[in-house]
């Protein structure tokens, strides 16, 4: 029987119908209904996931300010922001490497006198597929910052953050989009903006969209990157099809809005 279970789902995820959704705990998912879906707000997530400040004692002066990425200064991250107004809260970032974007959204929440907006960067810091392919490459290996074969580029994050003074605002999650996720979910988590930038494959495109599309809070979004990539094109036109929605575009951004 298992084997017969495991060939009918790998028949299913190739017509498209295999990704799990996250499952939360019953106990869980009725606090998180009672609570109106805002068990956890943006100022006890940190409290929640550090015991202790994840920018203490942390010497940045040994590093300079690189956030350098891809797309991270586009002008959608401003217009997605305005467009939330006041009511934004939270906004979670799948995938930040060295946190270029998540600093552009933290300038345009400062340009906006939204003040009690955080950003929770997920990622593993491990680099995605592409990283790995080719060892002469100094924009994705060389990034990676190998101390003894393991990548070290989580302390460039952390050292461009305090560069730009947005250590209150930016809360690193050193965690599997899937497992944080999860985490979210179990605490009825629910963000103004979701934004979806780390593999570029198809299969965990989906995967994210399908984890992290329950978690927009209502009159939210989740959007992307890298439209052009194959892999994220197809999914993303997967998940709007499958959830009855339209996707627009925002400068170089993707954006799937939630129904109010």
């Amino acid at each position: 029987m298992p084997k017969l279970q495991s060939l009918v789902k790998a028949l299913a995820y190739r017509f498209g119908y295999t990704i799990k959704k996250v499952q939360v705990p019953a106990a869980a998912a009725r606090a998180a209904a009672a609570s109106g879906g805002s068990a956890l707000a943006a100022a006890g997530i940190r409290a929640a996931l550090h015991k202790n400040d994840p920018y203490a004692g942390f010497d940045h002066t040994g590093f300079d300010f690189d956030p350098a990425g891809w797309g991270s200064e586009s002008a959608a991250f401003a217009e997605l922001i305005r467009e939330q107004g006041d009511a934004l809260e939270l906004i979670v970032e799948v995938g930040t490497w060295k946190g270029g974007s998540a600093l552009e959204m933290a300038r345009a929440l400062d340009a906006e006198g939204n003040t009690k907006a955080g950003i929770l960067c997920i990622d593993t810091w491990l680099g995605a597929l592409e990283f790995w392919g080719d060892l002469d490459d100094p924009s994705r290996y060389g990034a990676l910052e190998l101390k003894n074969g393991y990548p070290s580029v989580y302390y460039q994050f952390l050292a461009n953050v305090c560069h730009a003074g947005q250590q209150s605002r930016i809360t690193p999650f050193p965690q599997t989009s899937a497992t944080a996720a999860l985490w979210l979910a179990q605490r009825g988590v629910r963000a103004g903006l979701i934004y979806i930038d780390g593999s570029h494959e198809e299969g965990d495109v989906y995967a994210d969209l399908v984890a992290y599309g329950d978690l927009v809070a209502e009159g939210g979004k989740i959007f992307g990157d890298d439209w052009t990539w194959d892999g994220v094109r197809m999914a993303v036109q997967r998940y709007a099809k499958e959830q009855n929605r339209t996707v627009r575009h925002v400068a170089d951004k993707w954006v799937i809005d939630r129904p109010a």
